[in-house]
């Protein structure tokens, strides 16, 4: 029976490739830090707070645009206020891994109640409301064929020396196409509300207490 040998060539390109996608999939997955380097956990609550506090606080949900329902992810005006906790856990169930991680699929969901008596989980709007799709809460209204409204990611902020600065990203789509997430203000110059838009929001994670 004859042997089939492999060229040498083959060989050589196979290994590159193999180390390529090695690479590829593992690239940007370390975890996310809060602001005390500890790694972010999906059993634990956190605020997400403006890395530069002057400009704005954290994170809430807020009315908007004549509705009173379903709430909008709006920032506090000012610097010193917290916003409300969110839990983030990966996307797609619970993994043994609850460490939340670079790049990857996550949900977030306010740890709170509302008025609106609805879902606290953070989608995109498939509605353009002054040029911009807004993320809001509760249920979504006009789900896409993917149905990746409610997935987001986190990614690392690069244009600072601060090791645990970030920007918040939603991929809805394939998964392939994600938009930043940046603040701007209602038509009438009010509220801040958090939606795709430029510039991005750079954010940091400050743990939330444990009875939150």
């Amino acid at each position: 029976m004859g042997s089939h040998r492999v060229h040498p060539l083959l060989l050589f390109l196979l290994s590159i490739l193999a180390i390529s996608t090695l690479s590829c999939s593992s690239a940007d997955t370390s975890p996310v830090y809060d602001t005390d380097g500890h790694e972010l956990r999906a059993d634990a609550n956190y605020y997400v707070l403006s890395a530069n506090r002057a400009h704005g606080g954290g994170l809430k949900m807020a009315p908007g645009h004549g509705r009173r329902c379903p709430l909008f992810v709006a920032q506090e005006p000012s610097g010193h206020g917290d916003g409300l906790p969110v839990r983030i856990t990966p996307h797609g169930g619970a993994p043994s891994d609850q460490i939340i991680r670079l790049s990857t699929d996550v949900r977030i969901h306010f740890r709170a109640y509302t008025t609106c008596v609805q879902s606290t989980e953070w989608h995109i709007d498939s509605e353009l409301l002054f040029g911009r799709r807004h993320v809001i809460t509760g249920p979504v209204r006009e789900p896409s064929p993917s149905g990746r409204e409610n997935v987001f990611r986190i990614k690392k902020y690069i244009g600072s020396s601060e090791a645990r600065e970030y920007k918040l990203m939603s991929c809805g789509g394939d998964g392939n196409s994600c938009q930043d997430l940046g603040v701007f203000r209602d038509g009438k110059g009010g509220a801040w509300f958090l939606g795709a838009t430029e510039p991005y929001h750079v954010v940091v994670f400050k743990k939330a207490p444990s009875t939150v």
